[in-house]
């Protein structure tokens, strides 16, 4: 996968991070959205977008989202959901291969310092992952009002999750 960057940024490419389908038959490209979220875990900052890109071609992901973790005394982690492709269970080793896989595309920095499973990740009626609203729910542990939300069923996996809980009360 590095090579296909350094590929795209000699043809004078600009990437910012758009998630766009490309049309198999015309090549055409039609852009979805962006993944806006910036990411500070450690003193380093990060997108979420380079996660994705990091993770995108791993066969047992169906999707992902990832978004920050802010804690009271300033300091923020990343945390990366997953749904995995059906028939496949969240273990060790596919967290590990998970790790393993950003650390050879970025670097341990961009490392998110929570990875978990979860059974959907939300979208709004564009097509765009709703990094916002999961933050949200992550900071406090309650569901924000959504208006235009594909599958808001989706948000009540990211609610009572004892790993997210703990985090402000650490130090």
């Amino acid at each position: 996968m590095q090579d296909k960057r350094v590929r795209k940024a000699s043809l004078r490419c600009c990437l910012k991070n758009d998630e766009c389908w490309i049309n198999p038959k015309t090549k055409g490209i039609f852009v979805i959205g962006r993944s806006d979220d910036t990411l500070t875990q450690n003193g380093e900052r990060f997108s979420s977008g380079e996660i994705y890109l990091a993770i995108d071609q791993m066969s047992e992901l169906e999707d992902y989202l990832c978004v920050g973790q802010d804690r009271w005394d300033g300091e923020s982690r990343a945390v990366l959901f997953v749904k995995l492709k059906k028939g496949l269970s969240f273990t060790e080793e596919l967290k590990k291969k998970i790790e393993d896989t950003i650390i050879k595309e970025f670097s341990d920095y961009n490392l998110p310092e929570v990875i978990l499973e979860v059974p959907d990740i939300p979208y709004n009626l564009t097509n765009k992952r709703l990094e916002s609203v999961v933050r949200k729910i992550v900071a406090t542990n309650t569901v924000p009002e959504v208006n235009n939300i594909k599958n808001p069923d989706s948000l009540r996996h990211y609610l009572d999750i004892p790993q997210l809980m703990n985090y402000d009360s650490t130090a």
